[in-house]
């Protein structure tokens, strides 16, 4: 018993000796002493260009921002495009609600935030709708005024024969009204000038509210005008030749302690404080990391008879890891983000048929019938043991290839990837052999690499990143970002900046001036004499 209590304690002593090495470490990274002698800081102190992201779990505390949050960024708008007063969101609740495609909530963690996003001028019976925070939002209690009706004769039934039907000779359109505190960060015109609160008019800038339902770091005393210490608003764009995304375009420092409702304050459109230089409409014009595609032509190919809830037999392929019956198992099985996610599916992934343990990978399996089993019903689990489908191999008169899963002979074994070798080539009628199961990819993913100097191909991630597919350039369409660029919140001190929250926005006029050198748009509009942007080519 001694020598266990013994070595309980050396555990427990090597324990706290590799946590107390840890915080060391950390404490070290923005001690005063080894911060002033890094050669990569700034004459301020603070790190050049480096960002720690560190946002804050919903529980705790949260931080809304609203673009534009009465209108278009002129304040009292255009023909097209109803504003409200410059003050609309002082002090008073305001929310932003947004669409995803149908289907498409909480597909990917990034990229296209929480979702797929939609058309803003969507009709209501097309969308998922949404709060800030990504949170499912009953249309009953949507602020967002009603969808206008009219007559379309063309209209059969819902979404028949075009998405904007809703039934019989009916169709739905987006109403142009929108509520005051209201998010629209998809009309932002660097062109227009923009108003305080109080009604002071500015040049070339745009409206941003905030709320933090928690004390605001403010910085006081000798720091009370530095822009070392505090918290501000920052605009970033995307990574181009000319910045990356960590360049600052634009700051407002944030002087309220406390938020009581939505705050107002405006945001400079000048690009990095240059009068003659505004935020443009600036695109991507490849893919890169991060970047949404689709595949442009449906892949697929004849995998052996799909397991089905509703046969008798329960015999059958299907796909690890597995969600539910059906598509959604392995290429587009996503990871769990909470604990309250896996506890939900944990009774699923209990019932049969049981998936082996995985590294993140996704594994094509079949169920088959045990010997001797025969006094079971077909229906019963106890019947049928999981194992790796049989992967396909060349006849010996080389006239295809097969396995003891699949119905007949195909032209090859599946090209979509190593782990589809349990099924064949689509025969060229485009069908498959008796019952066996048509899989298709024709989806919408997330490039996670870009071809290297080992790899030609792009990595492209159907389920945020658990597993990755490998495909050439042109069997991949570019998807274009919801935004180009965005707001953080961030808390400054003299040794670090924490990045809280990032707001994206799009910016939708002037159009970027070109690089005739380059042969490309610099990520930036010039202005004229007259403050015009100069005509793009």
């Amino acid at each position: 018993t001694s020598s266990s209590d013994g070595s309980s304690r050396n555990a427990q002593y090597e324990q706290a000796i590799s946590k107390g090495v840890t915080a060391l470490a950390e404490l070290l990274k923005t001690h005063p002493d080894v911060v002033a002698s890094n050669a990569n800081t700034d004459v301020n102190g603070i790190l050049e260009n480096q960002y720690r992201f560190n946002f804050p779990p919903t529980n705790d505390y949260v931080i809304s921002i609203l673009i534009n949050p009465c209108g278009a960024n002129g304040t009292y708008g255009r023909e097209d495009d109803v504003a409200l007063g410059y003050d609309c969101c002082m002090e008073r609740f305001g929310q932003g609600e947004y669409g995803y495609r149908l289907g498409s909530k909480d597909r990917f963690s990034n990229g296209f935030s929480n979702g797929i996003p939609i058309d803003p001028d969507e009709p209501l019976h097309n969308i998922d709708l949404v709060d800030e925070l990504g949170n499912s939002l009953d249309y009953s209690h949507s602020r967002r005024a009603g969808d206008v009706i009219y007559i379309d004769e063309s209209c059969k039934g819902l979404r028949q024969p075009h998405t904007a039907c809703i039934a019989d000779r009916f169709a739905a359109a987006r109403s142009k009204m929108n509520p005051p505190c209201w998010d629209n960060n998809s009309t932002v015109d660097s062109t227009l000038d923009c108003h305080v609160p109080t009604g002071k008019r500015q040049r070339h800038c745009m409206q941003v509210s905030y709320s933090l339902n928690a004390f605001i770091p403010i910085c006081g005393g000798d720091f009370e005008e530095s822009d070392t210490c505090g918290s501000f608003l920052e605009v970033h764009g995307p990574s181009t030749p000319y910045d990356n995304e960590a360049a600052m375009l634009s700051q407002a420092k944030i002087m309220t302690p406390e938020s009581n409702g939505m705050y107002t304050t405006t945001l400079s459109l000048a690009y990095k404080d240059d009068p003659s230089r505004i935020l443009c409409s600036y695109e991507y014009n490849d893919i890169q990391e991060g970047s949404m595609v689709r595949v442009k032509s449906p892949i697929s190919c004849c995998c052996p008879p799909w397991l089905s809830p509703l046969r008798d037999s329960k015999k059958g392929a299907f796909f690890c890891p597995k969600r539910k019956y059906g598509k959604d198992g392995g290429p587009f099985a996503s990871d769990y983000k909470t604990l309250e996610e896996q506890y939900a599916d944990h009774e699923f992934q209990q019932s049969f048929p049981h998936c082996p343990a995985l590294d993140g990978d996704d594994i094509l399996m079949c169920t088959q019938e045990r010997v001797f089993a025969e006094d079971l019903p077909k229906n019963h689990s106890g019947r049928y043991f999981v194992r790796p489908c049989e992967p396909l191999v060349e006849a010996d008169d080389g006239g295809g290839f097969s396995s003891a899963d699949v119905s007949g002979l195909y032209p090859g074994v599946c090209p979509i990837d190593t782990r589809f070798t349990g099924c064949g080539m689509t025969l060229s009628s485009g069908l498959c052999h008796g019952k066996d199961h048509h899989y298709v990819i024709d989806e919408i993913g997330k490039v996670t690499s870009i071809p290297n100097k080992t790899n030609s191909n792009y990595g492209v991630t159907f389920n945020d990143g658990r597993s990755v597919y490998w495909f050439k350039k042109d069997e991949l369409a570019f998807l274009k970002p919801e935004s180009n660029y965005e707001v953080w919140f961030v808390v400054r001190n003299r040794f670090e900046k924490i990045v809280k929250k990032r707001k994206p926005f799009r910016v939708i006029w002037p159009r970027c001036t070109y690089d005739s050198v380059n042969d490309r748009y610099f990520p930036y509009a010039k202005l004229d004499g007259e403050g015009n942007p100069i005509p793009a080519l």
